[in-house]
């Protein structure tokens, strides 16, 4: 799994879930031959409408075999309950900024308002980390 979280003007962009019913950020099963990166941006293209790409620290390594990509700001182990199956997924979370595209599904959310959305408790807890992420990246601290 690649998820992405994108904050904008201090509201995230949540999507309601199909089979659950809450609100959770983008994303969904990496493909074959994919990327987490780039199912990440896929996903958010498919649910959204939106066009985005990937944030993250880099710790500079360099190799002519070798290609860095951003790390997530978490990496979840999650045991998702569907009415008849249970599934077990890694989910890597990583900020996303926007960079084309029209929002045809998805609503935002005032950060302060995120605690009375229908959602998860881990999804409240990683929107909080992305926003602390995101001031830290504005700090210049990162």
């Amino acid at each position: 799994m690649a998820s992405g979280v994108l904050i904008r003007d201090g509201k995230v962009l949540l999507v309601k879930h199909p089979k659950l019913g809450v609100y959770i950020y983008p994303g969904g099963h990496v493909e074959e031959g994919e990327t987490p990166i780039e199912a990440v941006e896929r996903e958010f293209r498919e649910e959204t409408g939106l066009a985005v790409e990937v944030m993250g620290a880099r710790r500079g390594i360099r190799d002519e075999n070798v290609i860095e990509r951003p790390l997530p700001i978490v990496i979840l182990e999650e045991t998702v309950k569907y009415p008849n199956e249970v599934h077990i997924h890694f989910d890597l979370v990583y900020l996303v900024r926007e960079v084309g595209g029209s929002l045809v599904n998805g609503v935002w959310v005032d950060l302060a308002e995120v605690e009375r959305i229908s959602t998860y408790p881990n999804v409240r807890q990683v929107i909080k980390l992305a926003a602390s992420v995101i001031s830290l990246y504005r700090s210049g601290n990162v």
